[in-house]
Order: structure tokens, then C-alpha cells, then sequence
């Protein structure tokens, strides 16, 4: 093979080479650009979820605050909680039950603890040991400060978001108030729908409300239970999950808990591998091939008006000296060809 023809053929592999990995940069750079702000959307779905939470403790409080704040109620739990002694020397529980179910606004449980923090009597179903109630931190917290707590509770499973409101007279306590709410599957629809990602719930032994996910996430965020669950950042954090197909990008927001712990999880479903490439990525790939096949004619031009003549001129020079007038090309070409006939001339 000439080397005018390996030139063209080194041309052509430069080229290739050069616009193959201006492909590859430019796809890996979209990819790196999706998934940048794809996080920072998840970002951004963490912090809906934050001011979810913060509004449904805010609601709960508010509602739980009307009947602590209400001195008629107060007074009424104080006599009910006076030993009678028509009841044998018991307290009034069933006349303080039958009040609580007519205040009760929509709260999935009432309870009310004396002024030792024991239970007295309680509206809904809580799957809590009930002797371990007053040792929650929670509220251990309300009876040490005599002040509203609120926080989240992990219920066989199901999150709870929790206010303990002290019933005070002067600055006596005479009871204490639990009210909660259970973080159903409306609330999880809700965020889904706010932040447009789906949401899970991830839990020591198992991922609970999952909105919509596929099987195929469940198992796979449960197989890194133990990692989500490691997160201590209140802000939330992001991770990669490497072993899902593809990958999987997700937003850890942790809660903060009473007896165990649990994390609220942010994600978009995977992209299909298949799925293509998008508008923009395409016309940068289309621009670079264009480039590419430009580069590619040029150098076929070049090897045709120039290195080829060369080669020609090399040929004629050694074997028939005659044909080196007769060879065209570029001007480069011309120029060689030119010298080469007045060498010949001088050496006659």
C-alpha cells in the first residue's frame, strides 16, 4: 500500500476516532447533566416532604390546643380524675372517654394520661404498650417542662405524627393530652404529587407505602434498608444505588423517632436503557456526525489534490521522468512538480 493511501486511511481513522469520543462526551455529559438535575429535583421533593410534615404537626397541634386551652375541658378532666367514691374509689374514665369522642376533630387517637403521666383512658387504636407510654421522650419531655411537644411516632409499622399538650391550671399540671395522627396513604399520594416522584417509606424490617413503586424498587430499596436507614443528615441525602437496572437515583430524608427508625424515601422511577436519547443530546450527536463526515471529505480532498499527486510525482521521479509535467493537483502539487522540472533541467 502507497503512503498517500495509508495517509488517507490514518485521516479517516483520526476522525472516526476523534468524533466517536466527542459522541461519547457529549452522551455522558447529557447523562451527567440529567442526573445533576434530576438530584436536585429530589432535592427539592425532600423539602416538600419536610413542610408536609411540618403541617401536619402544625395542624395537629392547633386542633389539640383547643381542647388543652379550653379551661371548661380542663376542669372537667381535673373532677373526672378525682376519686369517686360511688365508683369504689375509681376515677371517672368512662365519662372522660365519652367527652373525648365528642372533641376528638378528626384525630385518629386521643389519650389522656393523669398528672403522673399514667393512662387513663384512650380513643382509637394504638398497638403502643400502654405502661410504656409515659416513658415516650416525648412525653417524659411535656411533664419535665410542662410545655406542648410534638414529634413522630413508630406504631407497629405505621408513622404517627404525635402532640402531648399538658392540661394545666395555673401551673399545675392536672393531665396530660396525646393527640395523633396516622400518616396514611394520602399523605404519601400527596407528596407524590407535590414533588411529581414517588415516595416510599422505609422501615427497620420493611418498606411501607409505596406509592405505586414497581416490585423490582421495593426489593431493591429493601436489600439497602440498613444503608437509607444509616442517614443521620436532617436535610436529607442523596445516594446511587448501583445494582439496580439501571441505577437509581434517591433522595434519604431520615425521621426522627421514638423507638426505632425510619426514612422517608424520594425517587423517580428508572429510565429504560432503550428509553433513546433526548432533543437536544440528538441535534449535538447529528452536529458532531455532520463535523465528522466534513472532516472525513476534507481529507479525502486532501489525499485526492495533494498526497496522491505526491505520490505520483515520487513514482514518475524514479521510473518516468517524462510524466511528471503532465501530474495535477493542489498548488502545493504545482509547486513541487515545478522545482522538480528545473532540477531537471539544471542537471542536463
Amino acid at each position: 500500500m502507497k503512503a498517500s493511501t495509508k495517509a488517507l486511511w490514518r485521516g479517516w481513522a483520526l476522525v472516526i476516532v476523534c468524533s466517536v469520543l466527542a459522541m461519547s462526551a457529549a452522551v455522558w455529559n447529557a447523562n451527567q447533566g440529567g442526573r445533576t438535575r434530576a438530584l436536585a429535583r429530589l432535592q427539592t421533593s425532600s423539602e416538600i416532604v419536610h413542610d408536609l410534615q411540618a403541617q401536619e404537626l402544625e395542624t395537629l397541634q392547633l386542633r389539640a390546643q383547643t381542647l388543652a386551652g379550653d379551661p371548661a375541658f380542663v376542669d372537667y378532666v381535673a373532677q373526672s380524675l378525682v376519686p369517686n367514691p360511688q365508683l369504689g374509689g375509681g376515677i371517672d374514665s368512662l365519662s372522660i372517654s365519652d367527652l373525648l369522642k365528642q372533641r376528638r376533630h378528626g384525630d385518629d387517637i386521643v389519650m389522656l394520661l393523669d398528672a403522673t403521666g399514667t393512662p387513663v383512658t384512650a380513643i382509637g387504636t394504638l398497638s403502643k404498650d400502654r405502661q410504656s407510654i409515659s416513658h415516650e421522650p416525648l412525653v417524659v419531655a411535656s411533664i419535665s417542662q410542662l410545655a406542648t411537644t410534638q414529634g413522630v411516632w413508630l406504631d407497629h409499622g405505621d408513622l404517627l405524627w404525635v402532640v402531648v399538650s399538658p392540661l394545666l391550671k395555673g401551673r399545675t399540671p392536672q393531665g396530660y393530652l396525646i393527640t395523633a395522627s396516622r400518616a396514611n396513604e394520602g399523605f404519601f399520594s400527596k407528596i407524590g404529587h407535590l414533588a411529581r416522584s414517588d415516595v416510599a417509606l422505609v422501615l427497620d424490617a420493611a418498606v411501607t407505602h409505596s406509592s405505586g413503586l414497581d416490585a423490582s424498587l421495593v426489593d431493591l430499596l429493601a436489600a439497602h434498608h440498613q444503608e437509607i436507614l444509616g442517614t443521620s443528615n436532617e436535610q436529607g441525602t442523596a445516594m446511587h444505588l448501583l445494582d439496580g437496572h439501571p441505577p437509581v437515583d434517591i433522595w434519604v430524608t431520615p425521621l426522627k423517632l421514638d423507638g426505632g427508625h425510619a426514612a422517608l424515601i424520594v425517587l423517580d422511577p428508572p429510565i429504560p436503557a432503550d428509553r433513546g436519547i433526548d432533543q437536544e443530546t440528538f441535534r449535538l450527536l447529528v452536529g458532531i456526525a455532520i463535523f465528522g463526515l466534513l472532516a472525513a471529505l476534507y481529507v479525502w480532498l486532501q489525499w485526492f489534490f495533494t498526497w496522491r499527486p505526491l505520490s505520483k510525482l515520487a513514482d514518475a521521479f524514479d521510473n518516468d521522468r517524462s510524466a511528471i509535467g503532465r501530474i495535477r493537483g493542489s498548488a502545493l502539487v504545482h509547486d513541487m512538480r515545478d522545482r522538480l522540472l528545473l532540477l531537471l533541467k539544471s542537471t542536463r
